[in-house]
């Protein structure tokens, strides 16, 4: 009993069938940890607990290494202190930071089948580890891409101990962990860049207008709030600062290539006042429209020559 956590009626099991364990000799070989590409990221163990009925482990003072856990199938309960219990099912994803009491055990009718490791890093402020996040993959493609680097850092972890291999290790578990807790979902990701790439195109095709926000978020049929925090993510640029950009290219190209009075071009993508255009051009391009073009058509007789 720890802090008011109830301990199941559950007992410890000391072996699962097919199950793997691998003792890695990182902490041994000051080789290894001296290594600027090991240095930072390693593991000491890990292991594969399939359908681990009555699994049960229980640590008071917490591991001096980080905990990561994966698990594949079934279910089971992680509970901490202050009455915290974090339940894992199919896809779910935690890491428990070194010194945290923590007692985990399988579900004893669907109990879970797990991937864990025990690792050390100094990347730890890059990730929410210590905010004991479950991360829940409902992406397939996350899911798979996930499980092969885990095979994969199975894999060299079963062959010899060169300094080859456990920099290999030491890489994949830093891309384990910037996909689980950093890589967007499949399904979110790819929405945000369809509105993303839709709308850019939009711009594209109505350079010639002056459009608001809220008319971009419309032909979307999203908020604008929303639109506007695509862009930010993407691009660091408001939708209206992504249009005026686009603009001021287009504009570029028109000075670069055509005869047309600047006046004339200004009025081509939807400005009236030149001396306000004008303004815009510099303050996007770094020059004014008489400039840009001085500059461009010297440099074009230059090559020319």
């Amino acid at each position: 009993m720890q802090g008011g956590i109830h301990l199941p009626n559950i007992k410890k099991q000391e072996g699962f069938k097919d199950q793997r364990y691998i003792a890695l000799p990182s902490t041994n070989l000051p080789l290894y940890l001296n290594h600027p590409l090991v240095q930072h990221t390693y593991i000491t163990e890990l292991g594969f607990y399939p359908s681990a009925k009555y699994h049960f482990c229980e640590r008071f003072e917490g591991s001096n290494e980080t905990i990561l856990i994966y698990c594949l199938d079934g279910e089971g309960t992680i509970e901490f202190p202050n009455q915290q219990i974090t339940h894992l099912a199919r896809g779910n994803f935690i890491c428990i930071p070194k010194q945290t009491f923590h007692r985990y055990y399988a579900k004893e009718e669907n109990p879970w089948s797990i991937i864990w490791i025990h690792f050390n890093t100094t990347q730890a402020i890059h990730f929410p580890i210590d905010e004991l996040k479950l991360m829940d993959f409902s992406s397939p493609e996350k899911n798979y891409l996930l499980q092969s680097h885990l095979i994969d850092l199975f894999q060299i972890a079963e062959k010899n101990y060169s300094i080859g291999n456990m920099i290999c290790l030491s890489q994949l578990l830093l891309l384990i962990l910037t996909e689980a807790y950093l890589l967007e979902d499949g399904a979110s990701y790819d929405k945000k860049n369809q509105y993303l790439t839709r709308c850019i195109h939009y711009m594209n095709e109505h350079l010639d207008e002056e459009i608001s926000l809220e008319s971009f978020a419309d032909y979307l049929k999203i908020s604008p709030s929303y639109l506007n925090h695509i862009f930010q993510q993407y691009t660091e640029k408001s939708p209206i600062q992504f249009f005026i950009q686009l603009k001021m290219e287009q504009v570029a190209k028109y000075l670069e290539l055509t005869d047309l009075k600047i006046y004339e071009i200004a009025r081509k993508v939807s400005y009236s006042d030149p001396y306000y255009f004008s303004r815009i051009f510099k303050r996007t391009m770094g020059l004014s429209p008489k400039n840009y073009r001085q500059q461009h058509y010297l440099k074009n007789v230059f090559i020319e020559k």
